[in-house]
């Protein structure tokens, strides 16, 4: 952005009124969070792993036989694409209609009855739980999804039901899915919910395919096919971060680096080899995106050294990202991966998703 500050005066502008309709899918977690302890003093005092290379060593250094540490519970909540990207729009003055896996023979977990306010919420299964082990520089994530595995479009008519499906995905300027690696008939619901409802009425399509090592690279390329068909008749934007863009890239014969120029140059090639609408990478560094209309953009991001949290950060960019994308081409790329990178900036060092004025109060830090 060459003139920062007019461009914070137009996000703001633009945040004043975001309306527009945002529908979210189909997963669901819940997020049991624990800290390692590296030692421990006596009853009251003890030293946390804060890297995840030393707990890793630590793991490494015990050789065969077990290993056990003690742990400490840090927090129990709502988990996974949904919900999390769902609270950063909430949070910006959006509406969003949350559609996944919340509950279902107990009713809604307690860790989702927060979503239930608006009445903008539909369960379609038992939530699964995932341990996820947070340190100062990562997190290690153990989900249980066994739920998700037999999860198709059969079962989503037939929970949900086609007036729900209708309500949900009508009129609606972005829905955003996640998670891709854990759902093997992901391509299936994708290409019904085109057929049914999306195709023609001017929505866009936004996908965090989440950690695409657990998927074959034959299923990537399946699943990137259908995606490039489906394009040419609903725009769409794949967000990745720099994990994820490593192994896409690698694909294409690229390396994704940590330099921003030359992942910007990458960017734009795997984007136009893909054959989608927008490509966008997030790092805690920088954010890189690429279109079809010949828009490549590089916007730093200033590393938060002391993060509150870190589980959700990705989710809360694209939630940022996704608000930013409701009027269509009211904001720039360059805009749309500012506001991203400014909600994820204030959510880390918060614990927080951001309001419109904590957005406003968090974007003048980099001017």
């Amino acid at each position: 952005m060459k003139d920062l500050a007019a461009s914070i005066n137009h996000i703001n502008e633009y945040f004043k009124d975001p309306k527009g309709k945002i529908t979210l899918g189909i997963d669901g977690i819940v997020d049991e969070v624990w800290q390692i302890i590296s030692s421990r003093k006596n009853p009251d005092e003890y030293i946390l792993f804060e890297k995840m290379k030393d707990f890793a060593k630590s793991v490494y250094d015990c050789g065969e036989g077990g290993y056990a540490n003690e742990i400490l519970p840090k927090r129990r909540i709502y988990g996974g694409f949904t919900a999390n990207t769902g609270k950063a729009v909430k949070r910006l003055g959006g509406s969003p209609v949350l559609l996944g896996m919340f509950g279902k023979e107990g009713g809604v977990d307690p860790a989702f009855e927060e979503f239930l306010e608006e009445g903008k919420l539909f369960t379609v299964a038992e939530a699964p739980v995932c341990q996820i082990f947070e340190f100062a520089d990562g997190k290690l994530i153990l989900p249980y999804i066994a739920e998700r595995m037999h999860f198709n479009w059969e079962t989503l008519v037939d929970v949900v039901s086609w007036d729900g499906l209708k309500e949900a995905f009508t009129n609606v300027d972005v829905v955003g899915l996640g998670y891709w690696s854990s759902m093997p008939h992901f391509d299936e619901i994708l290409s019904k919910l085109c057929e049914h409802f999306l195709i023609g009425q001017g929505s866009r399509l936004f996908f965090d395919f989440a950690d695409i090592r657990k998927r074959s690279r034959e299923a990537l390329e399946h699943t990137l096919y259908l995606l490039a068909e489906l394009n040419e008749q609903v725009p769409m934007t794949l967000s990745l971060n720099e994990n994820e863009a490593a192994i896409l890239y690698s694909y294409m014969g690229r390396e994704f680096s940590d330099d921003g120029v030359k992942a910007l140059k990458d960017t734009v090639y795997t984007q136009q080899q893909m054959g989608l609408d927008e490509l966008i990478v997030h790092t805690p560094h920088f954010a890189v995106g690429a279109t079809a209309n010949n828009e490549a953009e590089l916007v730093k991001q200033q590393r938060c050294e002391a993060p509150v949290i870190t589980t959700g950060a990705g989710d809360n960019f694209n939630g940022g990202y996704l608000t930013a994308c409701v009027k269509e081409d009211a904001l720039s790329l360059a805009e749309r991966l500012f506001v991203g990178n400014t909600v994820t900036r204030f959510y880390v060092r918060n614990g927080y998703s951001p309001d419109v004025k904590d957005l406003e109060s968090e974007m003048q830090l980099a001017v």
